[in-house]
């Protein structure tokens, strides 16, 4: 999603209209002008800053931050483009909040998947897993591929957010990374608790009673099964298989829509949202298209 189409969203919503069913290319404007924000009192815009920033990288701004962006906003009456690139800015177009950006999105993540544990935490265990290997290497035992690959999946899992601002990977695939690795296994031991956990973090539901079984029979015994409409016959193409439907796209712009607007969604803004998001869900689409949004900003 190019940075002109996420600002026609953007208008659209800010000025009322309806998106669902909607091209970015076909809203128009002629006949409902973007109002005027001048009136808002400076408590309000102070608000959505604070909270635009928590959101983006996980703090408050200091003060002169506050002052900085205030009147930046101010200068162009508060319009969503004014919003936009301050969101831009947040979201890394700055340096100076890169990082802080990416650990957040990292952090929200290791919350829904698991269990909070830090970047930190992963890279350590990460490096205990190669050192187990060495030890059992120099001990004359046989389980050093096993200890090296679960150390692999812990650094593939730490370097994901990395490597999805770098557009090294899809969104699809950093969530799959979420799903694969020793933090999450331990978290959901066994297979039944896998199966549940994974529909439940990645489409909002648990499976159905033969979704279950057919995922059960892949995972657990590598037996050949039909999991929506895709032959899978172990862990990895169950995994592959959950990310690549449509009901994870759904499931994806769900949680983040909620999450940043603190309620519900309807049926025609997931149709519209999940446009937004595109083919490979690119969540950062929907984050602007939100938090540039009045209903965020909550300018009344």
């Amino acid at each position: 999603m190019v940075r002109h189409q996420i600002f026609h969203w953007a208008c659209a919503i800010v000025a009322g209209l309806s998106v669902a069913g909607c091209n970015p290319e076909e809203v128009r404007f002629e006949d409902n002008p973007i109002p005027s924000y001048s009136g808002v009192p400076t408590v309000l815009v102070d608000a959505y800053l604070t909270r635009a920033y928590i959101d983006l990288i996980g703090r408050e701004p200091l003060p002169g931050e506050l002052e900085t962006a205030r009147t930046a906003l101010r200068t162009d009456d508060l319009s969503p483009a004014a919003r936009l690139d301050l969101i831009e800015r947040l979201m890394g177009a700055d340096s100076t909040y890169k990082q802080a950006h990416d650990r957040k999105l990292f952090d929200d993540l290791s919350g829904q998947f698991l269990n909070g544990t830090s970047l930190e935490g992963l890279l350590s265990l990460a490096a205990s897993e190669r050192a187990s290997a060495e030890q059992d290497s120099l001990a004359g035992g046989s389980a050093y591929p096993f200890f090296l690959e679960r150390a692999r999946r812990l650094d593939s899992t730490a370097a994901a957010i990395e490597a999805f601002q770098a557009d090294a990977i899809n969104w699809r695939e950093v969530n799959r990374r979420f799903c694969d690795n020793l933090v999450y296994d331990e978290i959901n031991m066994n297979s039944f608790n896998f199966i549940n956990a994974s529909f439940d973090d990645l489409f909002g539901r648990y499976p159905t009673e033969s979704e279950y079984e057919q995922a059960f029979s892949a995972i657990e015994f590598g037996a050949p099964a039909v999991l929506l409409g895709n032959v899978i016959v172990d862990k990895d193409d169950y995994l592959n298989t959950m990310v690549g439907n449509a009901e994870f796209d759904e499931g994806a712009t769900r949680w983040w829509a909620e999450k940043l607007l603190v309620r519900s969604i309807t049926g025609a803004e997931m149709v519209a949202w999940r446009d937004v998001a595109g083919p490979d869900v690119d969540i950062r689409a929907l984050m602007r298209l939100l938090i540039a949004s009045d209903e965020y900003a909550d300018f009344q």
